[in-house]
């Protein structure tokens, strides 16, 4: 059995941005210190807060997806601890991929940073003070909660390489799109 359709796109959708996010993350980083401030360096900037908000709006349905749509079975072959696991490794995944964007929202506040391209702005987040100290501690999380997020991604994606080419079971059928 399969996860619904539009809980697949959408779990792909999201995965692309995350692995697109990371790497554009880490080159703002090692731009920033290199104190390397051009075009370039606001072109990934744009990339980076349109893309990790879309992540937090993606997440919203996403999780009225999760509430809405009944997740397929775990075939009775899984060991109960492996389902604990990957239950638990999703759930984990799902809090990071809200708490990552809502850090990074939280700092371009602080910053404050709203504008994507010109005349296009980020709503700010309420409650946050304009504030660059505090948004230099809002950003240093949001990159270490980042690099979590990525390990365990990686993890998630390296589980379900090993349930399609060693396991050969039904596992990683469940969120592609051939039956």
């Amino acid at each position: 059995m399969q996860y619904a359709r539009n809980w697949r796109i959408l779990h792909w959708v999201i995965a692309l941005c995350v692995m697109s996010l990371v790497p554009i993350g880490l080159l703002i980083e090692a731009r920033t210190e290199a104190n390397l401030w051009d075009d370039f360096t606001n072109l990934l900037y744009s990339i980076h807060k349109s893309l990790g908000f879309s992540v937090l709006l993606l997440m919203l349905l996403r999780l009225a997806f999760k509430l809405y749509y009944k997740a397929p079975a775990y075939p009775n072959s899984l060991p109960k601890k492996q389902i604990l696991l990957a239950k638990s490794l999703h759930h984990l995944l799902y809090g990071l991929l809200f708490l990552v964007p809502l850090l990074g929202w939280a700092g371009v506040t602080a910053f404050p940073a709203l504008e994507i391209i010109p005349g296009v702005r980020l709503p700010a987040m309420p409650g946050i003070p304009s504030d660059e100290a505090l948004a230099a501690r809002l950003f240093s999380i949001h990159g270490s909660f980042a690099i979590i997020l990525a390990v365990l991604v990686l993890g998630h994606i390296g589980a379900a390489l090993h349930h399609l080419f060693i396991k050969k079971d039904t596992i990683f059928a469940r969120m592609w799109f051939k039956k």
